[in-house]
């Protein structure tokens, strides 16, 4: 598997220098093999301190960085590469536990993190694919504004060869144009009185300064700055640059220049073309927000996955297969297994209302106290009520309500003991007639009231039956029509295919529901536990 995707990565550009700060041996050892392998230059750091002097000298194109390292951190090293190269790609390795470092990381100004150890070469390339085509955006942005520079510089020629010329582009052009000399504003087009909302009077014989505001975005000085760019263009090189501004009602707006040289009878002037970026500037900080976010909701999802269940139980007598799908990045479902000892295994399936970052962080809570709790000593209704008891205050605050089913199953028995908290009804499919039945107890939603007593039943299994757990984002799935996938269909498929693995009766369900619904997206999280009882050996 390893050399499929390692030579999938060698369809990437290699020509890039890496540099890996990290004072793990191991973890340098094994990304600088994957990447020398590929063809890519790996030049290695120890800590921050180090990683700063083998930046200076080799000035590598790409930086992949540990967070925990003595001398220097990673969090210094990504500010003070920052200070140094404002668009240098910074890749966090980041140990499995430690996610929120790297989400602190990506708000300090890196671009992405991968998690250690580095197993998957598949995630190497996912990283290297993004920051290589981020690195060539940028490269393209740097060329488009090198090109306007270069569109700038013919069009100012054009204007120097025909005073009549230059006064028809001068009033028409949808830019504004100001003639600069002594500091000071001598001429002004059309569009130039409407960037600034005064009349040519207004403007005229004033500084350029005085519709500036006195720190500019990044907090420097404006008198400073703007200066320093006369001064350097009067020398004979154009200034390109964005600068912020301020109208004559005094609201703010930027705008991108271009700030040339010009000789009018002998005199130097200056000429300053301004093209009004408010809204794009707005546009692009919705972008860099939006980008950011989804980054954190894609976090979020990884972390809240990792708490489920890696894989099903097993135990002798007894198949399950399981499977959560959240509607968005986050969900509100959450199923899982727990052995209170001997062939007894307890399997929980719950549904919090939404599926939002509320409904996450309360499911996480819930599983925290159940793995709390959860003892041989203590039946399901019990482990119900007291969870209740527990999360009452949060859901209440919340204004949120938790169903929550719980079952035990003695293997060796073939006995099931449940209580239900408002939850969906299981269905038990009977293997000796092909009917089902659906598991109910009386109990409240978790969250309506503290204390509650939850009802608890007792079921006797045979080999063949098949026990589905499930929360209502499958039956109430709808497909474009408003139609419901419905309880009929769901049953329809469980009797189908009742005589299979529970693996391939979950993606039985999976591949109807997906035909049912065509190219509408689900709208409420799925989850599915399935256990089938096995004949005893």
């Amino acid at each position: 598997m390893g050399i499929i995707h390692i030579n999938a990565m060698k369809t990437l550009d290699t020509s890039y220098n890496i540099l890996i700060v990290d004072d793990e041996e191991m973890i340098r050892m094994v990304m600088r093999t994957i990447f020398e392998e590929l063809g890519f230059t790996v030049v290695e750091a120890v800590n921050g301190l180090e990683a700063l002097e083998v930046f200076d000298r080799k000035r590598p194109d790409i930086v992949f960085t540990d967070l925990q390292m003595p001398e220097m951190d990673g969090f210094s090293l990504i500010s003070r590469l920052q200070q140094k190269s404002p668009d240098i790609p910074i890749i966090v390795i980041s140990g499995t536990g430690n996610i929120q470092s790297a989400v602190e990381a990506i708000r300090l100004g890196a671009w992405d993190y991968i998690t250690k150890p580095i197993e998957s070469v598949e995630s190497l390339h996912i990283i290297m694919r993004r920051v290589i085509e981020r690195k060539l955006l940028i490269a393209e942005n740097e060329a488009y504004r090198e090109h306007l520079e270069e569109l700038v510089m013919q069009r100012t020629a054009e204007l120097r060869d025909s005073e009549v010329r230059f006064r028809t582009l001068f009033e028409s052009a949808n830019d504004a144009i100001i003639l600069i000399r002594d500091e000071r504003i001598i001429s002004c087009n059309r569009k130039t009185q409407e960037l600034f909302g005064c009349s040519q009077d207004d403007i005229l014989d004033r500084p350029m300064l005085s519709f500036s505001p006195l720190k500019q975005p990044s907090g420097s000085n404006s008198e400073d700055i703007l200066r320093e760019r006369i001064k350097t263009a009067l020398s004979g090189e154009p200034q390109f640059y964005e600068w912020r501004y301020t109208r004559h009602s005094g609201e703010f707006f930027d705008a991108e220049i271009s700030l040339n040289r010009l000789e009018l009878q002998g005199t130097p002037y200056l000429q300053a073309i301004m093209r009004d970026i408010t809204e794009r500037k707005k546009a692009e900080r919705a972008l860099l927000d939006n980008a950011r976010i989804k980054r954190e909701l894609e976090i979020a999802q990884e972390v809240q996955q990792s708490l489920l269940p890696a894989h099903p139980p097993e135990r002798p007598g007894l198949l399950v297969a399981c499977n959560c799908v959240p509607a968005s990045n986050v969900g509100g479902d959450y199923y899982d297994f727990f052995y209170p000892g001997g062939q007894i295994l307890d399997a929980v399936i719950a549904d919090v209302a939404g599926h939002n970052f509320g409904s996450a962080l309360l499911m996480i809570a819930a599983r925290s106290v159940l793995q709390a709790k959860v003892h041989a000593d203590r039946s399901p209704g019990k482990l119900l009520a007291e969870v209740n008891g527990l999360l009452y205050e949060d859901l209440s605050r919340a204004e949120l309500m938790l169903s929550m089913f719980y079952a035990r199953l003695d293997i060796r028995t073939a006995t099931l003991v449940y209580a239900n908290a408002g939850h969906t009804r299981p269905l038990l499919f009977r293997s000796r007639d092909g009917s089902f039945e659906e598991l109910d107890a009386d109990g409240l939603l978790m969250g309506v009231k503290r204390d509650v007593a939850f009802e608890e039943k007792t079921a006797l299994l045979s080999a063949g039956d098949i026990l589905f757990l499930y929360t209502d984002g499958i039956t109430e799935a709808e497909n474009e029509s408003g139609d419901f996938y419905g309880d009929h269909r769901f049953r329809e498929v469980i009797a189908e295919f009742s005589d299979h693995h529970p693996e391939d009766i979950l993606a039985a369900i999976f591949q109807s529901l997906a035909t049912f619904i065509g190219d509408k997206d689900l709208t409420d999280d799925i989850t599915i536990t399935i256990m089938k009882i096995m004949p005893s050996e």
